[in-house]
């Protein structure tokens, strides 16, 4: 059951931390310095070069250069190699040297096991790897190197390449370890594998983000801070640190977004800003203005002490504001995104999950306009059904026992049992020496009585008589159980002896 809203004296107590959502100094940390039976007055205290800043650390990831990606396929075609040496030399191509030694030839830019990519080299999108321009460089660039290590990936199967298989002659093993320093020097050991499900920046973007913010703090001194008392305001203006996780829903972040810690529980300190790196499913990674005790490397991307992973509701997006209220008493209510921040990256999962779980692995749509306009057939052999006579031992049937039937409707007369060939000894049909022992058949109430030369009326199936809702379509049988009128003799089984009338 819903409560009504305390006393804004009893929720924003004088002298309490909160963060003002106004247009003009929006997330400023402020003070409340008095309230109302419908308002508060707060005092903010601020930078005036914080704007400025925020927009000059997205400009970095702005500046970003943007490259093109190919699918591997056209990298095949514009190396002038097959698909099979671009997959190998891509990722991993062990060669065992005469000692024994494993050296890794290939270029390690994805991990398609370990489900990884290389920053700005490559990434999967479907089913298909592809690699960025600086990527197809390194590619050539390799090729021209040594083109043995190609000839070598062609006629490589399943088996680890020995060295001497690489490159002839007795030097084998020392152009191997030649080969894997120049990679060296091509910056391919310091390439950075991360999940196909993130996106992030790269050291070298961090390191230029580390800079920006040495730079802002070290110009920045206490006489350089400005005040100013705001009054007559709704609780709505402000956001009270507690608040934080049930109002902050549906916020969204981008890399290079300037944001600061709204919440004053957790190892970060209330107010820090810091600048997002990289984005997760649910959490961002944050390298921090200032260090503090509880801050990382974030897996050696900034400097010690910097870095932390927060969830997206503990943080206020500073260069993109969302939750801008009015700082009217009556003013409208603030702006609530509706849309939930859920970003995702890498390919989807092959088989759509059940509703309300989660994917597991690369789902793809069918192509657009695939089901429209078409339907769905399944074949059926007609030869095939219950009660089914082919071959001369009977009718063809539609269905399940259901005589065929004509183009225009009428019956269709069923074909007799093939006749013996002429020399041959007669066929048995459900008797001895061809002599059907058998009932007549009984005839159904739409008047139609199929010849069965087998001596047993077929199962039938639906449709087979609209006159009887059973499967069999046939009259019910009233001689099974004590009680019923004798209808004859029954048939013997096969080969069993005549039975003396």
């Amino acid at each position: 059951m819903e409560k009504e809203a305390p006393p804004l004296s009893e929720e924003f107590p004088e002298g309490s931390k909160v963060f003002f959502l106004g247009e003009h100094a929006y997330g400023v940390a402020a003070q409340i310095t008095g309230t109302t039976q419908d308002s508060l007055s707060v005092v903010l205290a601020f930078f005036p070069s914080d704007k400025a800043e925020n927009e000059e650390f997205k400009s970095v990831v702005r500046n970003r250069m943007s490259e093109r990606y190919y699918p591997s396929f056209n990298v095949a075609e514009i190396v002038g190699a097959s698909s099979k040496a671009i997959a190998k030399i891509t990722s991993s191509f062990m060669v065992i040297t005469s000692d024994g030694q494993k050296v890794n030839l290939g270029l390690s830019l994805k991990f398609e096991a370990k489900g990884m990519k290389v920053i700005d080299y490559s990434r999967k999108n479907g089913r298909f790897w592809e690699f960025s321009e600086k990527a197809v460089q390194l590619i050539r660039d390799y090729k021209a190197k040594a083109p043995e290590v190609f000839r070598a990936v062609e006629r490589s199967g399943d088996a680890m390449t020995k060295a001497y298989d690489v490159f002839s002659g007795e030097d084998s093993d020392k152009k191997v370890k030649d080969l894997r320093t120049w990679l060296a020097t091509k910056g391919v050991r310091d390439f950075e594998p991360v999940s196909l499900f993130c996106d992030q920046l790269k050291k070298e973007t961090v390191k230029e983000i580390e800079g920006l913010q040495a730079k802002f703090t070290e110009g920045r001194s206490p006489s350089a801070i400005k005040k100013a008392i705001v009054k007559g305001i709704p609780r709505q203006a402000v956001l009270k640190p507690s608040h934080a996780v049930y109002r902050l829903q549906n916020q969204r972040f981008g890399l290079g977004d300037r944001v600061t810690m709204v919440r004053d529980s957790g190892s970060v300190p209330l107010s820090a800003k810091g600048v997002v790196i990289a984005l997760n499913a649910k959490s961002m990674d944050v390298v921090w203005d200032v260090p503090f005790m509880a801050g990382t490397t974030l897996g050696g991307r900034c400097s010690p002490y910097r870095g932390s992973t927060v969830e997206f509701n503990t943080c206020l997006n500073l260069t993109d504001p969302q939750y801008v209220a009015s700082t009217k008493p009556r003013g409208p209510p603030p702006h609530q995104p509706q849309v939930p921040f859920k970003p995702r990256f890498g390919p989807y999962p092959a088989v759509r999950p059940p509703p309300g779980q989660a994917p597991v692995g690369g789902f793809h749509p069918a192509p657009a306009g695939a089901s429209r306009g078409s339907s769905v057939q399944i074949l059926a052999n007609p030869n095939r059904g219950r009660g089914a006579y082919v071959n001369g031992r009977g009718t063809h049937t539609n269905g399940r026992g259901a005589p065929p039937h004509a183009a225009n409707g009428a019956h269709v007369v069923p074909a007799q049992a093939r006749p013996a060939m002429a020399g041959s000894p007669p066929v048995s049909v459900n008797g001895v020496n061809g002599e059907a022992n058998h009932l007549p058949p009984v005839a159904s109430r739409g008047g139609f009585v199929p010849p069965h030369p087998r001596g047993f009326a077929p199962r039938g199936g639906r449709g087979f008589s609209p006159n009887f809702r059973g499967r069999g379509g046939m009259p019910p049988v009233i001689d099974r159980g004590r009680g019923g009128p004798f209808r004859g003799p029954r048939g013997r089984g096969r080969g069993a002896p005549p039975v003396a009338s």
